[in-house]
């Protein structure tokens, strides 16, 4: 279970300067409620249940001591190195194997004990044995100096890894620019060697092309021509053709419509005509003739017909008009 202190039991561990939070079974570190007593400079929280410390933890810029024994850190934030007051830090019996660089930056860190961590055979052997204060004091200095010369190490690799990179880039674009200026100038050669090759293979060239745009010419003109002509001895053809069936009909529609008149004056010279006509051609005229007959006979029936439906519907209108102004006028009388 997870044991965490309210600020009213965080208040009463602390004494003068000074906070024990130790034999407490922490998992967590009260970081707010710490930073709320701005007097706790000195702070025990040794003996817990501690694996990490939180990124939050360096808030508490006024904390000058921190014992940290006897839990089971695994390793320091990144960022532990602002905490810049810090002059005493107890590690001892925790299980960490590496030390973050930015505890390098810790200039006022005057005591530092690693003893009992996995550190790794560099760190251990500058660290030291740190069995007394002195050792404890050396401790402390030679981890610093060591960080913080591993810090500028690394940085100074990091700006020459860079510097590198772009002294890469500068030789490939330089290197790409001359490769475009080599091949623009061997284009330029190419193309004035095929100018001059095909210069005269041009001049030919563009003869035999007005020689063939003329010919061309030529034959499209003599085809309009002959089109036209065509096009005109057609017209001719068909206005003959059609004035010649408009002729012969107006003239059959006058010949029969005469006849028929003559054989209502005279029925027996247009039968004999018509007789002596059928024998000569050997087609049936008198049908003919009788059917044409009947036909203008019906026509002129339905015709008479419809005169006389007008001319009645015509008087209707005119009665019933005259009536209704006899009307009017008798009541405006």
């Amino acid at each position: 279970m997870t044991v965490k202190l309210k600020l009213k039991d965080v208040k009463d561990k602390l004494k003068d300067d000074t906070l024990d939070l130790s034999l407490c079974e922490l998992e967590e570190v009260p970081v707010r409620e710490i930073a709320s007593l701005r007097k706790a400079t000195n702070v025990n929280l040794s003996t817990n249940l501690l694996v990490s410390l939180p990124t939050t933890f360096v808030t508490l810029t006024q904390i000058v001591k921190l014992d940290l024994s006897r839990n089971m850190l695994v390793e320091l934030p990144e960022n532990f190195g602002q905490m810049t007051k810090l002059k005493y830090l107890d590690l001892y019996a925790n299980k960490i194997s590496r030390l973050p660089l930015s505890l390098g930056e810790l200039k006022n860190l005057r005591w530092l004990d690693l003893k009992e961590n996995p550190l790794t055979e560099a760190v251990a052997s500058v660290a030291g044995p740190c069995s007394n204060i002195r050792e404890c004091q050396a401790c402390a200095r030679n981890i610093v100096t060591y960080l913080s010369a591993v810090k500028i190490l690394i940085e100074e690799k990091k700006s020459q890894k860079l510097n590198n990179i772009d002294e890469t880039e500068k030789e490939i674009a330089s290197t790409k620019k001359e490769s475009k200026k080599k091949k623009k100038k061997n284009a330029e050669k190419e193309c004035k060697s095929n100018e001059n090759k095909t210069g005269s293979q041009t001049q030919d060239k563009n003869f035999q092309d007005n020689v063939n745009n003329v010919k061309l010419t030529e034959l499209l003109s003599d085809n309009m021509c002959t089109h036209k002509s065509h096009k005109s001895t057609g017209t001719g053809l068909y206005r003959s053709f059609t004035w010649m069936i408009l002729w012969f009909f107006i003239i059959s529609s006058l010949l029969t419509v005469t006849l028929i008149i003559l054989s209502w004056h005279y029925e027996q010279e247009t039968d004999m005509f018509l007789q002596n006509a059928q024998t000569l051609s050997g087609l049936p005229l008198k049908h003919y003739h009788k059917h044409t007959t009947d036909l203008l006979q019906h026509i002129i029936k339905v015709t008479t017909t419809q005169i006389k439906v007008i001319v009645d519907v015509i008087n209707d209108f005119c009665k019933a008009e005259f009536t209704n102004n006899i009307n009017n006028a008798g009541k405006e009388l």
